[in-house]
């Protein structure tokens, strides 16, 4: 029996549950998958009970990737880069439980891009809005991808932060701005791609989103909120001719996760499936 779980903030509304259960029909193996809504005090005491407990692998979600990097046994480099982990996986010994710190949200913001039919990064200039933790991993991907990125923030020190968590040459395809409806205009001034790596209501106002007065035709816009329609999706939908929620984001990351706790990666479609069937009923929600 595979157990799993999802951790975060407020999970109530989560689709990782259906994405997960897709996945071990997928691959032909039993496994149960659950939710759990954690508050920052009770998210180390809770991931050391589930380890205790037999679960093979914890997937996590805001506001507790960096305690999950922090709280591992080992982490990969791209944990170790960006100081942000989204899966925790578990292994035992006779004596021992260890806990190691993965992070694949830039891989799923890859693949994300990829459906929404942006098969080249290299030379490419993207807007990413946020700075939290699903925020690093998708900056270094899209650093390590060849873009160059225009990272605007409401909080600009934690953007200047995970600019300097990047190797010195890399720092310098990244360019940092306060969230101001003049800054983001400019920032949006002949790019290529925009990033929401903020909550969906971060948008909703008036002042946020008059800076994408200016966004090119051609963009392309990629929200990591997902579920019912966002401000977001609103303001730009008329305006562009490529948009995408979040749920293929969530659905590779968490593809990706699988394929590192169980050692086989399933197919996206079925998962794809299922999350958007389990979303019929369900509103807004984050990776």
């Amino acid at each position: 029996m595979i157990r799993g779980a999802v951790l975060g903030g407020d999970v109530s509304k989560s689709r990782s549950p259906a994405i997960h259960a897709a996945a071990f029909k997928v691959l032909g193996v039993t496994g149960n998958y659950l939710a759990f809504s954690v508050d920052a005090a009770g998210f180390v005491p809770l991931v050391r009970t589930l380890a205790g407990d037999g679960y093979r692998y914890l997937n996590v979600t805001i506001p507790h990737k960096r305690a999950a990097a922090d709280l591992a046994n080992s982490r990969s480099t791209l944990v170790r880069a960006t100081g942000a982990a989204n899966t925790l996986i578990i292994s035992r010994t006779a004596s021992k439980v260890s806990v190691r710190a993965e992070n694949t949200d830039g891989a799923g913001l890859l693949a994300a891009l990829g459906d929404l039919g942006v098969t080249r990064l290299r030379g490419q200039i993207v807007v990413m809005v946020g700075a939290g933790g699903a925020a690093a991993g998708a900056l270094t991907a899209l650093i390590g991808a060849g873009a160059r990125v225009r990272l605007i923030a409401r909080r600009p020190m934690a953007a200047r932060t995970l600019r300097l968590r990047l190797s010195t040459r890399a720092r310098g395809r990244v360019s940092v701005a306060a969230w101001t409806p003049r800054s983001l205009a400019k920032a949006l001034d002949g790019a290529d791609i925009l990033v929401s790596a903020v909550p969906a209501a971060a948008w909703d106002s008036d002042d946020a989103r008059a800076g994408l007065n200016g966004i090119a035709r051609g963009a392309a816009v990629l929200e990591m909120a997902y579920g019912a329609t966002t401000p977001l999706a609103k303001a730009v939908r008329s305006r562009i001719a490529r948009y995408q929620d979040g749920l293929p984001m969530l659905v590779h990351q968490a593809a990706a996760g699988i394929a590192l706790a169980l050692g086989r990666k399933p197919p996206a479609e079925p998962l794809l499936r299922a999350a958007r069937r389990s979303g019929s009923r369900r509103s807004i929600a984050r990776p």
